[in-house]
């Protein structure tokens, strides 16, 4: 028995020795190329993945927080902006909600601001938003009441937090400004001067009921404003002059023939601003089945009030984005957790990417 033992011993002195031959592995860091068209973001529990919707192909990966919100970015300074929310134990002790910015070409960190620790983290688009002139962050909290915290990106410190008081919604417009819809079927005006400290808040006329048809928290931008939709299916475009809110008559997308459909999923609508066109999941239901995914993504002419195409989809669309290039691409996810890519002016189908649990995505 001391024998083998002795030989076990000598073998495992030998080890050490043999591993000290081994040619050690060289390390590359690759960059993200130069983003080019119909790049966008795919949002999920486990990261931002970014992909190329021209040919499939993945780009590079966000390491975002599970409790992210959305994410977006500003060109100009070839920077993405998160906001993040982080437990001491992983999955309980102290919090700490930050605004994270990434830049473009290692997709690192580069900065983070600490900000109150209520913001919303549910993942919704417009739960943030910055501003037309790229300085201030918006960023709904709910704690239960709803505030605003606002930071500048550019001097990388948290300005201050706004008190919103039944409104929600980031709607960035002008240079320095956002909209909100609020709970009385009424919408808020909130000016920031040049430091973010609010300098001006207006509110609209009564516009829709909240009871009756109440408006949508998924919104898409317009070509000078947004597109508000109801669970009935009725449009409203918003825009502001100065401080002013100016309020589009409402039109219809569901006609007599189509009774019975409805918008429903998660983000269901966007817009590509240069044409007009709006596409958005519906579904055939009965009453408040505004979370069931979309059988269907129609494609309206916001131009002419008039739907264009029906496209049908072979899994139930979850979440949808058409990209805002001059040859755009409908980015669709699927309830099954897979991306469909189709041509958002020929709506043919490209092609098929695999990016499970994908929430919602951001074009850049």
């Amino acid at each position: 028995m001391r024998f083998i033992t002795s030989i076990l011993l000598s073998s495992l002195i030998l080890i050490p020795a043999a591993s000290a031959q081994l040619i050690p592995e060289e390390i590359s860091v690759e960059t993200l190329p130069t983003p080019g068209e119909n790049w966008f973001i795919s949002k999920t529990g486990n990261g931002g993945y970014i992909f190329d919707a021209n040919t499939g192909e993945m780009q590079g990966l966000l390491s975002l927080s599970r409790n992210t919100p959305a994410v977006t970015s500003w060109a100009p300074r070839e920077e993405f902006y998160a906001t993040e929310s982080y437990l001491s134990r992983g999955v309980y002790g102290d919090r700490t909600d930050i605004v994270a910015i990434y830049d473009f070409e290692n997709l690192s960190p580069v900065a983070e601001i600490e900000i109150p620790n209520h913001m919303a983290r549910l993942a919704v688009r417009n739960h943030l938003g910055l501003t037309g002139n790229g300085r201030h962050l918006a960023i709904l909290n709910m704690n239960p009441g709803h505030s605003v915290s606002i930071v500048d990106v550019v001097d990388r410190v948290f300005v201050y937090e706004i008190s919103t008081p039944g409104c929600a919604v980031i709607m960035p417009t002008a240079d320095n400004d956002f909209m909100q819809v609020c709970g009385d079927g009424t919408l808020q005006l909130i000016q920031l001067d040049i430091s973010g400290f609010e300098t001006n808040r207006v509110r609209s006329p009564q516009f829709f009921n909240v009871i009756e048809d109440a408006v949508f928290d998924r919104t898409a931008r317009s070509d000078d404003g947004w597109f508000l939709i109801t669970h009935g299916g009725t449009i409203y475009e918003i825009s502001t002059d100065d401080d002013e809110i100016n309020i589009s008559d409402a039109w219809d997308i569901v006609s007599e023939e189509d009774e019975g459909w409805r918008p429903g999923g998660g983000e269901f609508i966007s817009a590509h601003r240069d044409t007009g066109l709006i596409y958005v999941a519906m579904h055939e239901g009965e009453v408040d089945t505004h979370h069931v995914a979309g059988t269907e993504v129609w494609v309206l002419n916001s131009n002419t009030g008039r739907r264009i195409q029906r496209i049908k989809m072979e899994n139930p669309a979850n979440s949808l984005m058409v990209t805002q290039e001059a040859n755009p691409k409908l980015i669709v996810g699927t309830e099954e957790g897979g991306t469909e890519i189709y041509d958002a002016l020929s709506f043919k189908h490209e092609r098929s990417i695999a990016t499970p649990g994908a929430a919602l995505f951001e074009d850049f």
